[in-house]
């Protein structure tokens, strides 16, 4: 008997997904080229993403200079959007309403993403229970930047004070109470009114708390380092640090919540130092021997969490960097209380 043989029926080649799109959204203001640069390099390296879309918000006179930034990579369009007066929430806004795309991932213009950040924000962004997804910040000063710089990027990464935030502990994942930057769906922003455009700092924080009392969980994404530049001068970091303290009390005002731990014990350590300082007024010696052991605390805290660093003059603006940072927060919160208004 003769075998009858069994016709091969041919099969379509299988299908691959396109890959997932998004619009990347960022607020420049009097950004050196290079910083620019670099942010705009690490979205174009982003993997397993195509056609990325690239909305900057900025005041018109930065327009021209902006036009010099190029595509390339997983960047497929860069849009100006206009931003008078170069307010950060005002300016998201506008670059989200102007965003093609159902998702928008915030980046900052001192920020680096790693290679797959947008992705994994996007996979996690496919649960519709998360309502915002992003991943932690990792302060490092730019290569080449002096000791002040370093310092100041060492005192936010310091596990046992500044860095102690869940959104600066490279540990931390899962469910959190907000994350650096972010990812969400255009939709659903635009829905919750956007961030709040009388804030210009903590506006992150606020964002998602929004999506919490909606229910939504806040992911942070373990694993997904964010290189953040801080600003390397004194005064610019007291003002951003004296902005975010004023910003919290609006925010503690509006929703009737108040200062977590972590808060409390910058708030009370401050309080109680200024109330030694008044008592130990008439007895200079207790004074200076009080903020002796004050600042041996605070050598030691930044030797216990990162003792590799060798030079002391890096440590020693670390240890400046801290003080510098909780005292301009907790006069932001002061200014805030009693309604001065943050410039």
């Amino acid at each position: 008997m003769t075998a009858v043989a069994t016709p091969v029926v041919p099969t379509d080649p299988p299908v691959e997904a396109p890959a997932p799109r998004a619009t990347v959204v960022m607020v420049v203001r009097d950004e050196p080229l290079a910083r620019l640069a670099r942010a705009l390099a690490a979205v174009a390296a982003q993997e397993d993403v195509a056609g990325l879309t690239v909305c900057i918000a900025a005041p018109r006179d930065d327009h021209a200079g902006l036009a010099a930034l190029r595509t390339g990579g997983a960047v497929d369009a860069i849009r100006l959007v206009d931003n008078p007066g170069g307010a950060r929430s005002a300016g998201l806004n506008r670059a989200i309403a102007a965003a093609p795309d159902p998702v928008v991932v915030r980046v900052d213009a001192r920020s680096e993403i790693p290679t797959h950040y947008v992705a994994a924000c996007l996979r996690r962004l496919d649960d519709p229970d998360v309502g915002m997804a992003g991943g932690v910040q990792r302060p490092v000063a730019a290569e080449g930047a002096d000791r002040a710089a370093r310092g100041i990027a060492r005192a936010l990464r310091n596990q046992w004070l500044l860095g102690n935030a869940a959104y600066r502990r490279t540990d931390a994942g899962g469910p959190a109470d907000t994350v650096y930057l972010g990812a969400f769906r255009r939709d659903e922003v635009l829905a919750l009114g956007g961030y709040d455009e009388a804030l210009d700092a903590n506006e992150d924080y606020d964002l998602a708390q929004r999506f919490l009392d909606l229910g939504r969980t806040v992911w942070l994404e373990e694993g997904q380092c964010v290189r953040y530049e801080p600003r390397a001068d004194w005064r610019g970091l007291a003002r951003q640090y004296h902005a975010f303290g004023a910003a919290k009390v609006r925010f503690w005002r509006r929703t009737g919540r108040r200062a977590n731990g972590r808060q409390r014990v910058a708030l009370g350590a401050c309080a109680l130092g200024g109330l030694v300082a008044v008592a130990s007024v008439r007895r200079p010696r207790r004074l200076i021997g009080l903020t002796a052991v004050g600042l041996t605390g605070l050598v030691v805290l930044d030797h216990v969490a990162d003792p590799s660093e060798r030079d002391p003059r890096v440590r020693a603006r670390a240890c400046v960097a801290s003080t510098v940072i909780v005292g301009s927060w907790v006069s932001g919160v002061v200014s805030g209380y009693v309604g001065r208004r943050v410039r």
